[in-house]
């Protein structure tokens, strides 16, 4: 790898770090009027105690918080903690899947042989079609984790949240139809010859993956598993129609063996103070290791 190369990977990191923490900036907003019905793009940030309105200079990504040393520059009350945690995770999820899928040419994606790879990233970038998938990975994962704040604060999510988020899978599948069945693609690719995905095969998948969070939902809720089943679902259909049927049955595979764990834990030891993740979260935190991990979990053989 050239300067050139290395010097622009640093460049496009940081600068997907930055982007990230602005989203994630706009994440605390929505996660915290959006089961509120607060509005969330006309009104100005403004300090949950005190209500005054935050300055801009203070309203920086992670920045802020540190330059105010976790408190309101008003009422010098302690600002939360979570604020630049949440700012920083989503900042690092896109610099980080950003290395993963595009600087590393999709090294975890089951099915990284869509597109023939000559060279170092930047000679492929901006045209490649795994930017097409990084930007998939990424609108999920940003609504998967907006799901799980919402479920920790004990609050629910309205659906038309979810609703805008299967939108923007939509639109990311008119542009390239193989983001929503890399794992479908990578059970039927011939390695000798590249096969791309279709509308077709993208829908039936999608259909697949709704039947599939329909069916999980109603069993939770059957099971009488303690988590806000709306956010629980709307997690599910999302993860079944963003990525199909076969990846949210292993993330729902690793949230209910994570839930069993904190179940039987709280049997043996029922004294002991336990705050219970939510199911939602659960899921955010599958999704994030099957994609870290991807190409080394099994995948269904679809081929009859």
């Amino acid at each position: 790898m050239d300067f050139l190369t290395i010097l622009a990977t640093v460049v496009f990191t940081v600068f997907a770090f930055g982007y990230g923490a602005c989203f994630g900036s706009f994440l605390n907003v929505v996660v915290w009027r959006l089961p509120r019905r607060m509005p969330i793009l006309l009104a100005r940030s403004h300090c949950p105690k005190c209500k005054q309105d935050i300055k801009s200079t203070d309203n920086i990504p992670i920045f802020g918080w540190l330059r105010l040393r976790g408190k309101c520059r008003n009422c010098q009350l302690p600002i939360s903690p979570r604020y630049p945690l949440v700012e920083t995770g989503v900042a690092l999820l896109f610099a980080v899947l950003f290395l993963l899928i595009i600087v590393a040419h999709g090294i975890t994606l089951p099915a990284s042989t869509l597109t023939d790879h000559h060279g170092n990233w930047l000679t492929e970038f901006p045209g490649c079609p795994l930017l097409a998938v990084y930007l998939h990975q990424i609108t999920l994962g940003y609504f998967l984790l907006s799901l799980a704040l919402i479920d920790e604060d004990q609050q629910k999510s309205p659906w038309n949240w979810t609703l805008f988020g299967l939108i923007m899978h939509g639109l990311w599948v008119l542009i390239e139809p193989s983001v929503g069945q890399l794992d479908f693609l990578a059970a039927t690719q011939d390695p000798l010859k590249q096969s791309q995905g279709t509308l077709t095969q993208a829908g039936i998948l999608s259909f697949l993956g709704l039947a599939f969070a329909g069916l999980f939902s109603l069993i939770f809720r059957w099971l009488k598993v303690p988590h806000q089943f709306t956010n629980c679902s709307q997690a599910m259909i999302l993860l079944g129609i963003f990525l199909g049927p076969v990846v949210l049955c292993w993330t729902t595979m690793i949230m209910s063996a994570s839930l069993l764990v904190q179940w039987i834990t709280k049997r043996i030891l029922p004294n002991k103070t336990n705050s219970t993740s939510g199911a939602a979260l659960q899921l955010f935190l599958g999704w994030l290791l099957i994609i870290c991990t991807w190409r080394w979990w099994p995948m269904i053989d679809w081929v009859a």
